[in-house]
């Protein structure tokens, strides 16, 4: 079964070790949109894949990123997710 999630205003209480932090679609106005990342196969649950994307977006130099899509692939607790990343 595959699960999706619309992560409007999820912000991931751990992510103290990344300087990228999650924003919500509402709170975007103003930054600068500096890329998009797509991650595939990510083990584990929600919470596993945005540390995924928090660290990406701390890799490529963003400030904040937006999940806009996030679901569950085939196969259980195996993710796909895409993030817009600002500065």
């Amino acid at each position: 079964m595959n699960r999706t999630f619309a992560l409007p205003s999820l912000k991931f209480a751990g992510a103290s070790a990344q300087s990228a932090e999650f924003a919500s679609a509402d709170c975007v106005t103003g930054l600068n949109e500096i890329g998009l990342i797509s991650v595939n196969n990510i083990a584990g649950n929600p919470q596993d894949v945005e540390r995924v994307v928090a660290r990406k977006a701390d890799e490529q130099g963003a400030s904040w990123y937006r999940i806009i899509q996030m679901y569950e692939e085939q196969n259980p607790d195996n993710w796909r997710v895409q993030a817009i990343l600002y500065a």
